[in-house]
């Protein structure tokens, strides 16, 4: 039976999963590896685009890749500082700098500073509905360093803030477990006195939020700063005197906390999310309306005494009242959402349960819980629920700032491939798309895309999309920091004409729109068609890579071509049916993330023996298996060898039992490597 806490009972968030190992950052003791690079942005020499004024209505979606910022050398993973102090910015991610001011490094110490996903670590943020991470997670070293005054860090964030309902709030974790709020004690107008007399600038507030940049004022390192975004909250210390919380988002709102309500001073907050006109019409027509949703954080504690809460009345309601407001069948219901933690809403009418008390167009109430609370204006009582069910999923999708990125490669003279990116920190240059020779033919400018938005894509022009039977429909799902990666293959449609088109990047249609909503235009010019012999090839010659890099192109090829078979190659390798599931889930938008994610799967159950000659080893014990000579002929083609005579035969034929058509979809893809 689930117990209500009192709100005095002060309890740290704690999350455990055993999916991931901790990622500690690098000690001095550590040897690093600072040979990388970025280089050159992919596709910035050759990338050619149409004329403006073949395109004028659009041309605010385009972003050249030469107008695209350089990043200023500095820093790759570390750099050494001393009592005199010193200022880096990192040459990986445009933004990130830290600054040590002198005479508070007591010792000569090697400062480290990486971007973790969240998912390598054990125990991630843990995350409300409405709240995302604005940034990879920060893990910096030497962990737990105490400095003799205050440092800077500033990152870079990605959270589209430009409705101003939303904030950055910054979480720290010590141990890479528990993690709390950072506090920042220093403001701007003591930001000289803290640089100690560096010769150093440091932006207003303003140009940082202008440019996505979060500072962060620390006197010592944790292991991990986490930046999040969610909707702007007001908190104060409510001690047993009482006190108030007005939210300046939506002054109307106010929760009142009587004498005795809690027993000791604890941080309370006050949040409440405005609802857009326009999105309950997209979602639900005229059939409802709603008011803001206030929220008394934390939630599910309970007071010692009932709190007084004050919402605004829906816009519908406060125009034309439809009854008095009172009983089980007025139209105007009280919902509310008693769950606690990072479970998601739970919508309940409790109407008939909460006397209401109208006044200057607002509603008051008590409550002894802190909850959610939601007023709607729905004349169909019984529906009021899955109406706001529905709503508050769009309402709860955090927004980013994304970049749409289009690369191309034509394999015949009439037909091509596309890779299409949605990137939020992603790196440009895409290592696989390197390998096989796509030049980068578009950018877009940044477009705000909300989290678990569905997104589509239209070509037209001179190009016509193909769908193939190894690939997926031409539409994903955004996800914020993933690979949001969607392969099209395409056709000319007239040869005597330029290979251009236009792609269109659209949003789901919901019941009530009129027509689809384009989130970016791009004009995209094929490059010409380039028949490159592999023996030639720079790129995967013995001499021009690592081992290391010549194992991650080995997987990122095989994880390409694989297509619909990777599952019958993860049976193949022993992989049982949770393993399978399991990959599936956490990658549904993409097949090439379900076959990298099946291919490093078997790289760390089989540790050092986790070689390609393992992987034919593995499968040569079924000796009707197809995908050995598909995974043999890869392995034949990457090492520039025409030992073709050593790769194993089998009968392809359906009459040898095995479908022939398993690998002849990746064959004719494999011969164009």
């Amino acid at each position: 039976i689930d117990v209500l806490k009192l709100v005095t009972e002060e309890t740290v968030s704690m999350t455990t999963t055993e999916k991931h190992r901790m990622s500690f950052p690098e000690t001095v003791d550590e040897i690093l590896d600072v040979s990388e690079d970025e280089g050159t942005l992919l596709g910035t020499e050759g990338a050619r685009y149409m004329k403006m004024d073949d395109m004028k209505d659009h041309d605010d979606d385009f972003l050249s890749p030469k107008k695209s910022l350089e990043y200023e050398r500095g820093f790759l993973v570390s750099f050494m500082v001393d009592a005199r102090g010193g200022s880096m910015r990192g040459s990986r991610h445009n933004g990130l700098r830290v600054i040590i001011p002198p005479r508070t490094c007591a010792a000569p110490t090697r400062i480290t500073c990486r971007l973790v996903k969240p998912q390598k670590l054990t125990s991630p943020p843990p995350l409300v509905e409405g709240e995302g991470l604005a940034s990879r997670i920060i893990s910096l070293g030497p962990a737990s360093m105490q400095f003799l005054g205050p440092v800077i860090v500033e990152i870079p964030h990605f959270a589209a803030l430009g409705r101003g309902d939303r904030e950055l709030v910054v979480l720290r974790s010590e141990n890479g477990s528990v993690w709390k709020e950072h506090r920042n004690r220093y403001g701007d107008e003591v930001l000289e006195t803290i640089l100690n007399g560096m010769d150093e600038d440091l932006e207003s507030q303003e140009e940082l939020g202008k440019k996505r940049i979060r500072r962060i004022i620390s006197t010592d390192f944790p292991l991990y700063f986490a930046v999040v975004s969610r909707v702007q909250q007001e908190s104060d210390l409510i001690g047993p005197e009482g006190g108030s919380l007005t939210s300046k988002l939506v002054p109307m709102v106010q929760a009142t906390f009587p004498e005795t309500a809690v027993t000791k001073r604890v941080r309370l907050g006050l949040q409440a999310q405005p609802v857009p006109d326009e999105l309950v019409a997209k979602l639900l027509g005229n059939q409802a309306n709603f008011s803001p949703v206030v929220t008394v954080e934390p939630r599910r504690r309970k007071f010692h005494r009932p709190i007084g809460l004050r919402i605004p009345l829906p816009p519908s309601w406060k125009e034309s009242p439809r009854d008095s407001g009172e009983g089980d069948t007025t139209s105007l219901r009280l919902l509310c959402s008693v769950i606690g933690g990072t479970a998601p809403a739970q919508w309940e009418d409790i109407t008939g349960t909460t006397k209401l008390i109208y006044a200057n167009d607002c509603a008051s109430f008590t409550t002894n819980v802190s909850a959610r609370f939601w007023l709607a204006d729905c004349p169909r009582t019984a529906e009021a629920v899955s109406f706001a069910n529905l709503l508050y999923r769009e309402l709860s999708a955090v927004p980013y700032m994304a970049k749409f990125v289009v690369f191309a490669k034509m394999n015949e003279l009439r037909e091509g491939r596309l890779r299409c990116y949605c990137m939020t920190d992603d790196k440009m240059d895409k290592t696989l798309e390197q390998h096989e020779n796509f030049t980068e033919v578009a950018r877009s400018r940044d477009i705000e895309v909300m989290e678990g938005m569905p997104l589509h894509l239209e070509c037209s022009g001179n190009l016509v999309p193909v769908r193939k039977a190894t690939q997926q429909p031409r539409c994903f799902s955004f996800q914020a920091f993933r690979d949001n990666r969607l392969p099209v293959s395409v056709k000319v449609r007239d040869s005597s004409k330029e290979h251009t088109g236009f792609l269109s990047f659209l949003r789901k249609t919901t019941k009530y729109e009129d027509s689809q909503h384009v989130l970016c235009n791009l004009n995209i010019t094929m490059p010409p068609c380039i028949k490159v012999k592999l023996s030639n090839c720079a790129l995967i010659s013995a001499a021009s890579m690592s081992a290391m890099e010549r194992t991650e192109l080995k997987m990122a090829v095989i994880a390409e071509q694989l297509g619909l078979s990777w599952a019958e190659l993860a049976r193949e390798l022993q992989l049982s049916v949770d393993d399978i599931n399991k990959i599936r889930v956490e990658n549904p938008n993409s097949l090439l993330e379900q076959s990298s994610a099946l291919l490093n799967l078997w790289a760390t159950r089989e540790g050092k023996r986790a070689k390609s000659e393992s992987m034919r080893s593995e499968l040569a014990a079924n000796v009707s298996c197809p995908l050995l000579l598909f995974v043999s002929l890869i392995q034949c083609k990457l090492d520039n060898c025409n030992c073709w005579k050593l790769l194993p035969s089998f009968p392809l034929s359906s009459s040898a039992g095995v479908s022939s058509s398993l690998p002849s979809l990746q064959w004719r893809a494999c011969m164009q490597l």
